[in-house]
């Protein structure tokens, strides 16, 4: 179901073209980011008790079309099967920003109906029914709320925010998943830059960001602070080593970690350069003129 604290007439969002401060940005665009979670019935004889785990992030890019990262639904490198798409998953879709809003709509999302992955490009595209916005004449989201795409590549210094769910646990009131405790879904934002553009294959680009990716970001939005369109959705990030050596370790530090429980006489440090990465927009091009995601 879909819940709103106040119910009053939603007023068609205004569409600013630019934005002085990126407040002035996230203040719009996080009314279309969203937590999900997924639900599954792991015994069959207790079929009223399911299992709920905060999966990432996703965001609403088009009427009833929202998106987040294929891992994200169907993580392949993880061992959880609760992090494993599978039929009969109940999926539940929550907001509450800083300002207290709040909405959310739980729901079965069936492969390749409701719910398309192309983990090709780490992309997945849930479709949204129509109690997601309204349910008895009373209207909870505007079709027209939703981020728009950039589909043009943006140059290195471009100045980008990111909005998602990290660190969330998804709980509930005495079990009723129609009385979610919100004041666990924190909504978080950072800024940033555009820190280099590079191909992966002859349709493919990544992006790496100046900003910290944390587990939960996976899927949401990255976007043009200045316009509010949309670049790039979290992927992840990459490490790489830029600085190993072999560390001594003398007989004053050994008394100090304790002689007798470690032995070695050294230990490698090393230090790595991490890189925040996700897929630029024209990478999901195809996918999206499939699903009529136009902006």
């Amino acid at each position: 179901m879909a819940k709103k604290i106040k119910k009053k007439k939603v007023k068609k969002p205004s569409r600013p073209n630019h934005f002085s401060t990126p407040v002035e940005c996230v203040n719009l665009l996080k009314k279309s980011v969203y937590l999900i979670a997924r639900g599954r019935v792991l015994d069959a004889t207790k079929p009223e008790q399911m299992n709920w785990v905060s999966l990432g992030t996703g965001c609403v890019v088009a009427p009833n079309r929202m998106i987040t990262a294929a891992h994200v639904i169907n993580d392949t490198s993880s061992e959880n099967e609760l992090l494993q798409h599978k039929v009969g998953d109940k999926y539940y879709l929550i907001k509450h920003d800083d300002e207290g809003s709040w909405h959310y709509r739980w729901t079965e999302l069936k492969l390749d109906k409701d719910l398309f992955i192309y983990p090709d490009v780490d992309l997945a595209v849930i479709y949204l029914d129509e109690k997601f916005y309204s349910i008895d004449g009373q209207v909870y989201v505007h079709k027209d709320d939703f981020i728009r795409i950039d589909n043009k590549f943006r140059n290195i210094a471009t100045q980008i925010g990111v909005l998602g769910y990290p660190l969330c646990s998804l709980t509930f009131n005495n079990g009723d998943v129609n009385s979610p405790k919100v004041a666990n879904v924190l909504l978080r934002a950072d800024v940033g830059v555009v820190n280099c553009r590079y191909k992966t294959s002859e349709t493919n680009h990544l992006y790496e960001f100046t900003v910290a990716f944390n587990p939960g970001n996976s899927g949401g939005p990255i976007f043009d602070v200045r316009t509010g369109q949309l670049l790039s959705i979290v992927h992840g990030y990459r490490s790489q080593s830029i600085n190993r050596k072999e560390v001594l370790i003398n007989e004053q530090d050994k008394q100090k970690i304790g002689v007798n429980t470690y032995k070695a006489d050294s230990y490698i440090d090393v230090i790595h350069a991490t890189y925040s990465i996700g897929f630029a927009t024209p990478s999901f091009a195809e996918i999206f003129r499939e699903h009529n995601i136009v902006s």
